[in-house]
């Protein structure tokens, strides 16, 4: 397949525009910004939707369900007990399930040699399950970075709820295949900055070189700011133990 070189350039332009309308509202994870601006600085790579790894508490017929289900909660910072708890106590339509995940990043292409590249640099990282989604003419090769990083649980249903003195294992549980997986989004984001840019993209340079110290701080730097500005100073201890951040 041969990609029209206009349009794709014209989508690239496009999604790299709404990358910083969606950070100013904040619909974009902040600690994955320094990744999505690593992979869009290469000539022939852009970003689409994406996420650093989320917990999701979700009222559904099963964890994975989409069309019949709802989201109570939803956050990509770690949990505490007393959120959960909360929870426990509004009416459950369907069932509660606790969900950890890793994180998903998507990017085309601007050919299929590029597409092999990030693949191989992805496995680098430890991105196993990664792969080509879609060949598409004017949007490039769609691939899909991911880890396999995910943890689900049922809490409740209508009829029966868990026990009040369940919630602190199960957060604990959930928050630590979170911060497995954004140390996967760290790990991605160093190997990817020894491959990556191969060939600069100068009018996204220029871009990020206006927004000075962007590109100064790793994703788990920004993810253990994040989890300190909720209040959560112990997690962030247990952060820069395992990195070294202080």
């Amino acid at each position: 397949m041969v990609v029209d070189e206009k349009s794709w350039l014209m989508f690239k332009r496009r999604l790299w525009s709404r990358l910083w309308e969606d950070l100013e509202i904040g619909y974009l994870d902040k600690d994955l910004l320094p990744v999505l601006i690593l992979f869009n600085l290469d000539r022939d790579v852009y970003t689409l939707s994406s996420c650093s790894g989320r917990i999701v508490v979700s009222d559904s017929v099963y964890p994975w369900s989409r069309d019949e289900g709802s989201i109570v909660l939803k956050t990509h910072v770690p949990v505490k007990p007393g959120e959960l708890a909360l929870l426990l106590k509004k009416p459950v339509v369907r069932r509660l399930w606790l969900n950890a995940t890793g994180p998903i990043v998507h990017l085309s292409a601007r050919n299929i040699r590029t597409a092999t590249y990030l693949l191989k640099v992805a496995r680098m990282s430890g991105y196993k399950h990664s792969g080509i989604l879609s060949l598409n003419k004017y949007k490039g090769v769609i691939i899909e970075l991911t880890t396999g990083v995910r943890f689900s649980t049922f809490i409740g249903d209508a009829t029966n709820i868990l026990e009040t003195r369940d919630i602190g294992l199960l957060v604990e549980k959930a928050n630590e295949i979170l911060l497995y997986g954004k140390l996967m989004l760290n790990r991605l984001y160093e190997v990817a900055s020894k491959y990556l840019p191969r060939s600069v993209d100068e009018e996204v340079l220029n871009d990020v070189r206006q927004r000075e110290g962007l590109l100064k701080k790793k994703p788990i730097e920004i993810f253990a700011e994040m989890a300190r500005e909720k209040g959560l100073g112990d997690f962030v201890d247990r952060i820069e133990k395992m990195t070294e951040l202080r």
